[in-house]
């Protein structure tokens, strides 16, 4: 099939370009900067120009740029550090501009874990209402919603401690269980919605296949590199303060206000008695058939040195 993919240069979108293409799907992507996503994506997909932030000008160009595409595979930045009425209304767009394109089905990634009620956590309820906005235009939407990436340990608030100090650090506490996912099964999941169209209006809740303590990592990790690395239990206030680069660009009230609504959430991922972070992954696997990677198998394909 055809598929356009929102959101194709970050981490997420990349993996499932590449997904899509090992797949032998034809890919199509929409972005800001085309230059860049030359430089970022590999070959032999299609660049269309895109800016969602341009009112009813992005909407026609996005309704263009999924014209002849059966398929949208969605990802938005992070509903953490941006404002949520733009994620909001370009989730909106996205929806209006697929319709006016004929496309057959929206795979929206959450990027967080969901609950199908609002919540009081910004970033969640933030990500509910976009799915809202996605359904409310009519085509047949399917949302997946991931718990954490296995990748977030190769970025700068998690991976430098790993290098540098033989320290899986994370702001989960020792007893808490999670299903960690690598960025490749999000896009292999999104990829088996997209053929599936009877699953309209579901939403997965999505995890690896193993459900891991900070130690249990550590363990994995330690293999992975050949040396010991020890787990680090980090208090939801030094992982926030570790996030502060995240929120520069804001005025210091609502980088302020993004942090406190940061901590928050995180307080619920570690002590809400819906245990957001585990997942039973055999009834969605029965509906997406994908064979999701163990964490040892991931960790081992990785360089956990600066060399």
């Amino acid at each position: 099939m055809k598929v356009l993919v929102l959101g194709a240069t970050g981490d997420q979108g990349r993996a499932q370009v590449e997904a899509a293409l090992a797949q032998g799907h034809q890919v199509r992507v929409a972005v800001r900067d085309p230059e860049r996503a030359a430089n970022l994506l590999p070959p032999g997909i299609e660049v269309a120009r895109v800016e969602l932030g341009a009112a009813d000008a992005g909407e026609e160009a996005l309704a263009r740029a999924a014209e002849g595409c059966e398929a949208i595979l969605a990802n938005y930045p992070s509903s953490s550090f941006n404002d949520g009425r733009w994620l909001v209304g370009a989730a909106a767009a996205a929806g209006r501009a697929a319709t006016r394109a004929g496309v057959g089905i929206i795979i929206f990634n959450t990027s967080l874990p969901q609950r199908e009620r609002l919540m009081g956590f910004a970033a969640h309820d933030v990500r509910y209402r976009m799915r809202l906005a996605l359904m409310e235009a009519g085509v047949p939407v399917v949302t997946l919603a991931p718990v954490v990436f296995m990748d977030n340990l190769l970025r700068g608030w998690a991976f430098p401690a790993i290098a540098d100090e033989d320290c899986f650090r994370y702001a989960h506490r020792p007893e808490l269980e999670v299903a960690w996912i690598c960025q490749a099964d999000v896009a292999s999941l999104m990829l088996a919605a997209a053929v599936r169209p009877q699953l309209a209006g579901s939403v997965f809740r999505i995890g690896g296949p193993e459900t891991l303590r900070g130690a249990e990592v550590a363990r994995r990790l330690s293999a992975a590199a050949g040396r010991p690395i020890r787990f680090e239990s980090q208090s939801v206030e030094a992982f926030c303060e570790a996030m502060r680069p995240q929120v520069q660009r804001h005025e210091p009230a609502e980088a302020a206000h993004l942090l406190e609504e940061l901590g928050r959430i995180y307080r619920w991922y570690n002590e809400g008695p819906e245990r957001p972070f585990s997942v039973d992954m055999a009834p969605v696997l029965e509906q997406l058939p994908v064979t999701l990677t163990p964490f040892a198998d991931w960790a081992g394909r990785q360089l956990w040195s600066r060399a």
